[in-house]
């Protein structure tokens, strides 16, 4: 058999169905592994060269890049099957819009979530007024535990549209995973010493975090790695804020298990007020000592 011949059977097994179906499959494969380099590029790329915002601008150009070529390669390969269903899908697809709108949107936030995966079974998440723990999830709901502040279970559970995913943002709340990053707010008088006080609530949430601080530090550095996203650290931080003459606050950020925060806070709460008792017992004393010696 001759080149001619060869490249004339070629072609029309290509306009046959299983050889639609083989190029579509290679396509995809193709893509998934310039995808692959990508962000193995990326990741190997050196951070005194391009900073993380910078090569993750590149990685999203590549992927959309990507997406966007494998879809022109598979459109024109299915090109004429496409063009003699479009009208029958387009009555399908307007009978459907008729008939349930509601039905339609739920699969379309759906076929969202299988996509962009904004949050998976066991993830808090915030979702226009509910917040709660993902139970589980399929063509039409979400169905979550509700929790209060803290991830404080109710022991209810709430069932949520998957059209929200079109029309309401999303938020997970432990989208970091094994350890996430956690605020806790104390209010104080600003009258007292803050600096004091930022002291030992610092030193109170180094002795309750202190077992895993270089698992959650490491943890956090391998997913600035992978994702590349700037990511806090996991050693307690503690930020003063001054919101008016009769009224601070200071703001705790801390690493925990995402199961384990309500039991962290309340440890560093407790140890934060022994502390402060101790210390305010002592200047208690060393006034009391100074005023019997004058």
């Amino acid at each position: 058999m001759n080149w001619p011949q060869l490249s004339a059977l070629l072609n029309a097994f290509a306009h046959t169905e299983p050889g639609r179906m083989i190029a579509t499959l290679a396509s995809i494969s193709i893509a998934a592994i310039l995808w692959r380099i990508s962000k193995k590029r990326a990741r190997l790329s050196s951070s005194s060269m391009l900073d993380v915002e910078h090569r993750r601008g590149n990685l999203v150009l590549a992927k959309n890049l990507i997406i966007g070529a494998t879809l022109l390669a598979v459109g024109s390969i299915w090109a004429t099957k496409i063009a003699g269903a479009a009208l029958s899908l387009a009555a399908v697809a307007g009978a459907v819009l008729i008939v349930s709108k509601e039905f339609l949107s739920n699969v379309l936030g759906s076929a969202m979530l299988a996509i962009s995966r904004p949050y998976r079974v066991g993830d808090f998440i915030e979702m226009g007024e509910a917040t709660g723990r993902v139970l589980d999830t399929d063509l039409l709901v979400t169905t979550i535990a509700e929790t209060l502040e803290g991830h404080q279970l109710t022991g209810r559970t709430a069932v949520l549209p998957n059209s929200l995913l079109l029309t309401h943002p999303v938020k997970n709340l432990t989208a970091t995973g094994a350890y996430v990053i956690n605020l806790l707010s104390i209010a104080v008088i600003p009258s007292e010493d803050l600096l004091a006080l930022e002291k030992t609530l610092l030193k109170a949430a180094r002795e309750v975090c202190f077992p895993w601080l270089a698992d959650a530090d490491h943890h956090l550095k391998q997913l600035e790695s992978r994702d590349l996203v700037n990511l806090p650290s996991a050693e307690p931080r503690v930020l003063m804020e001054l919101n008016h003459a009769h009224e601070a606050t200071l703001v705790l950020r801390y690493s925990c298990r995402p199961n384990d925060r309500v039991k962290v806070e309340q440890a560093i709460l407790r140890a934060f007020l022994q502390q402060r008792c101790v210390v305010a017992g002592r200047q208690h004393r060393d006034a009391r000592a100074l005023a019997e010696a004058a």
